[in-house]
């Protein structure tokens, strides 16, 4: 197992950029959980106003009743246009940004499905209030209408009137905040991590291989008294245990933060981040195999490292939750293997178990990870040739 001591011998003399990787992680992490458990309130379970925005471009007399209704179970701020509504989601400064499109009355009068807009933040627990607000009015307006002759200022009145009537409920759970935020904590672990995962394992198996693979270094491997065969298993080997060494310890760490990771909705995290990192790491291989005897490898190494982990992350919805990403960026990350791996994990947050389609994305993070080996096979064979010629 020559060559396997020597790629973990290699492993350890850069493992510093591994350790900076994982301090800067785990700072972060850390930092989020300190502030989350700052911010925490008792109020989840009573009654609270979410901050929304509410952009009306019909002002229908039924419209204008919506928002009067919508204003006295929330707070509606002064945003006027969608983009600007974007922009407060994205910084946390509503809870939900409602558009009311032009027809929206017609639709509604005509018994079919409002074209009402409501985006919402995934890690904003009250969003779904807003959701429910909206749909409890306009019920409550057609079951008027359908029984009553009232006009539609009368049937407002009325449901402010019904709305104002409340009943006290009393019932017991067990630390629901801690429940939510523990799933919400999971979450943006999971989808943070594929930065991480990107980042280290394309740069450290980056630079084993080269120093490995080196035109030089390789025919002097050739004249050693061990096969090729055994050479290129022993490598093989050496990159799998590095990067499941790395997904174990970072599995270590998210199970000393999070209560539920023996789950089979915990598994099932784990299990999409296991895969993951076989994505990077088939990666890390074919990006290896490029910058093989090329005139200044780290340079390039680095610079690869950075707009695969920073591009693919970004594209796929990691950092920015994939409902705030426009269409035309969501249709081009869907060619990547991120994409598929935050969207597992944010399938996962409002499940009980793990379902076929969450099986499906992790099916085709595993077809991207045969696609790069595959790949990155021809691109080695091609070099070997030419070193022959």
């Amino acid at each position: 197992m020559t060559v396997y001591k020597l790629y973990l011998k290699l492993i350890r003399r850069n493992f510093k950029s591994i350790l900076l990787y994982l301090f800067i992680f785990v700072g972060i992490f850390f930092m989020f959980v300190i502030i989350n458990s700052n911010n925490k309130t008792t109020n989840s379970f009573k009654e609270v106003k979410p901050t929304i925005a509410y952009i009306d471009e019909e002002q229908s007399n039924l419209s204008m009743n919506l928002k009067d209704y919508l204003a006295t179970i929330t707070k509606i701020s002064d945003i006027d246009s969608a983009e600007s509504g974007k922009d407060a989601l994205f910084f946390g400064d509503i809870a939900a940004c409602i558009t009311i499109p032009d027809g929206f009355s017609e639709h509604f009068n005509n018994q079919q499905v409002t074209n009402i807009q409501i985006e919402q933040r995934e890690d904003e627990s009250n969003a779904m209030l807003v959701q429910q607000y909206v749909n409890s009015y306009l019920q409550s307006v057609s079951t008027y209408q359908k029984n009553t002759t009232l006009s539609l200022d009368e049937i407002h009145a009325k449901i402010l009137d019904d709305q104002s009537n409340k009943t006290e409920v009393a019932f017991a759970i067990a630390d629901p905040e801690t429940a939510n935020d523990d799933v919400i904590l999971r979450q943006l672990f999971f989808n943070y991590l594929s930065f991480i995962c990107l980042s280290v394992t394309i740069l450290m198996v980056g630079v084993v291989m080269h120093s490995m693979n080196n035109s030089e270094i390789r025919k002097r491997n050739l004249a050693a008294p061990i096969k090729s065969l055994s050479m290129n298993i022993q490598m093989v080997l050496g990159n799998l245990t590095f990067s499941i060494g790395l997904w174990v310890l970072f599995m270590i760490i998210i199970c000393a933060f999070s209560n539920n990771m023996f789950s089979l909705i915990g598994f099932t995290y784990m299990l999409n981040s296991l895969v993951f990192f076989l994505v990077a790491l088939s990666i890390a291989f074919l990006a290896a195999n490029l910058i093989v005897n090329t005139a200044h490898p780290t340079e390039l190494l680095s610079a690869i490292t950075n707009i695969l982990g920073l591009g693919m992350t970004f594209l796929g919805g990691a950092f920015v939750p994939q409902k705030l990403i426009s269409d035309s960026v969501l249709a081009i990350s869907r060619f990547t293997p991120t994409y598929w791996y935050v969207l597992a994990n944010d399938k996962l947050v409002d499940l009980s178990q793990p379902t076929l389609e969450i099986f499906q994305y992790i099916g085709i993070q595993s077809l991207f990870a045969v696609a790069c080996f595959i790949l990155s096979m021809v691109v080695y064979k091609n070099k070997r040739v030419q070193e022959s010629i």
